[in-house]
């Protein structure tokens, strides 16, 4: 289930700062025919756009109970503190790209001879358009990403590199498959996944520093054409093909 974090009213207790809900908020966290996980889930989709609205350091409590609809006493019951509810964001975001990792398919690649450009384009751009849209499954886990959860704290960061490290991997693994299958040149497979998962997540800062729209599909098409042509145009690839052809004849 997924909705707005829209504002309104209910009556909190009085030790708490205020914090206004909705009445059919304030019922959906009270039934007890919702999972604990369920709430726990909705108290974090609530947060995560709190936190990329506000930051880390300007989100407090308050701010969260009132976007969830909840009253302090009720987001206690699922998370000790503030960090514990923006740690367990980032954790969401690890658990998603690890049960991706399990759940892929091996690649199978036709015999290099049978492949076009217009095949190994798309190829390659659906899979890096794959990793980026586990990761980066919205607007404000992007930003949270790229901007709140960078550098913040030794816990946090030691979480943001293993999210890092198994994006890179997802991407790293494809390479490798399309490296022994002849699909692409001897290369590093590390090496290539980092520069590619780098670029695309300095050009959506980038994007989000502007306060532009961030369209994954452009983000793994720009860096997969950058990684298989660089920066030559089609005619000068082609020109230069050639001549090695005519050099070889």
């Amino acid at each position: 289930m997924d909705f707005d974090c829209a504002r309104g009213r209910e009556e909190c207790d009085p030790r708490d700062d205020p914090c206004r809900v909705i009445d059919a908020r304030a019922a959906f966290f009270n039934n007890d025919s919702v999972k604990s996980e369920d709430r726990q889930q909705q108290i974090l989709n609530c947060a995560k756009k709190v936190f990329a609205e506000h930051g880390y350091h300007g989100t407090n409590i308050s701010h969260i109970c009132d976007a969830a609809g909840i009253a302090r006493g009720t987001l206690y019951q699922y998370f000790e503190n503030k960090k514990r509810v923006f740690m367990a964001i980032l954790e969401g975001v690890l658990e998603r790209i690890e049960a991706n990792m399990r759940s892929q398919l091996p690649n199978v690649f036709p015999p290099p001879n049978q492949l076009s450009m217009a095949m190994i384009i798309e190829w390659n751009t659906s899979r890096l358009r794959q990793a980026l849209g586990v990761v980066f499954a919205d607007r404000s886990t992007m930003q949270i990403l790229l901007r709140e959860a960078v550098g913040l704290d030794p816990e946090v960061e030691e979480l943001m590199e293993k999210i890092e490290d198994r994006l890179v991997s997802m991407v790293e693994r494809d390479l490798a498959a399309a490296k022994a299958a002849g699909f692409c040149r001897d290369l590093n497979p590390r090496v290539t996944a980092v520069l590619m998962v780098g670029g695309a997540e300095k050009l959506a800062f980038e994007l989000l520093r502007k306060k532009k729209a961030v369209d994954i599909e452009f983000l793994a098409r720009e860096v997969s054409m950058f990684q298989l042509f660089g920066v030559l145009s089609q005619r000068v690839l082609q020109e230069t093909s050639d001549n090695r052809v005519g050099e070889k004849n």
